[in-house]
């Protein structure tokens, strides 16, 4: 691995935990294009698996700060969410391997495309989010879809739920990252199993590789996040709602518009 590719993998780990910290979206995101860029001849399987364990280590890394900070949320309804996303995640996880890289990607960019969009439109309404309390069910459907696109694409599910949760009227806007951070943990043990236990057809020299996961990746990449969750925390104090809900709109569409461009570009 040459030093340029090290130092751009640790720019990685940094934004990926200020995503994780600010917007509540694990970094696979943001790690799927750029291992697809960086490693072209990676099959995507593989990228979605070294993303998935670099989305759980940089979500445990806050969840930690999040404990710390003793931010209140429903563990009963975290469970249930949980449960279903669970579901949904094994369902995509297998179909992963049924379908075509140009599916898996095409998943990939419309469910960012349509997220960035519903983000930029949303508008939460106050009276609503104190009035109705009970959202277990429509939480489990979300949840179960989210999983689903997760499984499929290894976005790691951070950047699904995270538009979908802040809907949710009993979830008050600056608990959705502690949810979420929760749910890419719990949602992505099952998944990440399955593809440390299945024999990948490729192997990667010098890669730390165990099944489809890229160790070698994966630590630099979390080492990183570890290093900047601190200033990640701050940062999270200091912005604002709508200005990071707008940003994180742009994010989504602005990674969904380049990879679509990178894939007509490799063909």
């Amino acid at each position: 691995m040459t030093f340029s590719l090290i130092i751009i993998l640790i720019l990685c780990g940094i934004l990926t935990n200020l995503m994780s910290a600010i917007f509540g979206i694990g970094g696979g995101v943001l790690m799927v294009p750029i291992l697809h860029t960086l490693f072209p001849h990676m099959p995507i399987q593989m990228i979605s698996a070294t993303s998935l364990t670099i989305v759980m280590g940089s979500a445990l890394i806050n969840l930690f700060y999040f404990h710390r900070l003793s931010i209140k949320i429903d563990k009963t309804k975290l469970l249930l969410w949980s449960l279903s996303m669970i579901v949904g995640v094994q369902l995509g996880f297998h179909l992963s391997f049924e379908v075509s890289d140009n599916v898996i990607i095409g998943v990939f960019v419309i469910t960012l495309t349509v997220l960035a969009l519903k983000t930029f439109l949303h508008q939460r309404n106050e009276k609503k989010q104190q009035t109705q309390k009970n959202d277990s069910l429509r939480g489990s459907l979300f949840c179960f879809f989210g999983g689903g696109i997760a499984g499929i694409t290894g976005i790691g599910g951070g950047s699904i739920m995270s538009p979908l949760i802040s809907q949710l009227p009993s979830v008050n806007i600056k608990s959705v990252a502690v949810y979420t951070n929760y749910m890419m943990v719990i949602g992505g043990i099952g998944n990440l199993y399955g593809y440390l236990a299945k024999t990948p057809e490729v192997v990667i020299p010098h890669s730390l590789q165990v099944g489809y996961v890229s160790f070698s990746i994966v630590l630099i990449v979390v080492l990183s996040s570890f290093f900047m969750s601190f200033a990640s925390m701050k940062i999270r104090g200091i912005i604002k709602e709508d200005t990071a809900r707008k940003l994180l709109g742009m994010i989504l569409l602005f990674i969904a518009c380049y990879m679509l461009i990178l894939r007509v570009i490799q063909g």
